[in-house]
């Protein structure tokens, strides 16, 4: 286990982990502040994530993350939930924090992001997108990672192994 400062979390993972359910619920158990990075995006800009992909790019909108993930990353008592690639180019900025990886089945991630429609890089064809993402990403998910907990149970299983694991690192 990592000895990290546990002030600043990180929620990694896959589309369909469950990043954004389970950092505002754990952000409630610590008394700490809840940002879902996608939402910040959404606000800054002015556009939802999607539309970002559309009309700019995924370079622009990566660029668009790393900013604001910079400027939230310095912050106390705060759990950021990521989006699913943010991991892809900011491996040092999330050395600032302690990074919660969320494992989930494969097939219960494609049954949990063929569920929502806005995530852009999902839009088709989902369970062979969300194969070759998993593989891509795999690898560099387990490497940023100071704890790994299964996410495919329930909820409140999630939430008490994740403070449980968060008690037992001190």
């Amino acid at each position: 286990m990592s000895k990290k400062n546990k002030t600043r979390i990180c929620i990694i993972g896959m589309p369909g982990s469950g990043k954004s359910t389970i950092g505002s619920l754990l952000s409630e158990k610590l008394k700490y502040r809840f940002i879902d990075l996608d939402n910040e995006i959404e606000i800054n800009t002015g556009l939802k994530i999607k539309e970002i992909f559309k009309d700019m790019g995924e370079d622009s909108f990566r660029k668009i993350e790393t900013d604001t993930l910079n400027k939230l990353i310095h912050k106390d008592r705060i759990v950021i939930s990521t989006g699913g690639g943010t991991i892809i180019k900011n491996e040092e900025i999330l050395k600032k924090s302690y990074n919660i990886l969320l494992n989930c089945k494969l097939n219960e991630l494609v049954k949990r992001a063929s569920r929502n429609k806005n995530r852009p890089l999902l839009s088709s064809n989902v369970e062979s997108k969300m194969k070759d993402l998993f593989i891509e990403r795999k690898e560099l998910y387990n490497k940023i990672a100071d704890l790994k907990i299964e996410a495919s149970t329930n909820i409140t299983e999630t939430i008490a192994d994740i403070l449980s694991s968060l008690e037992n690192d001190y």
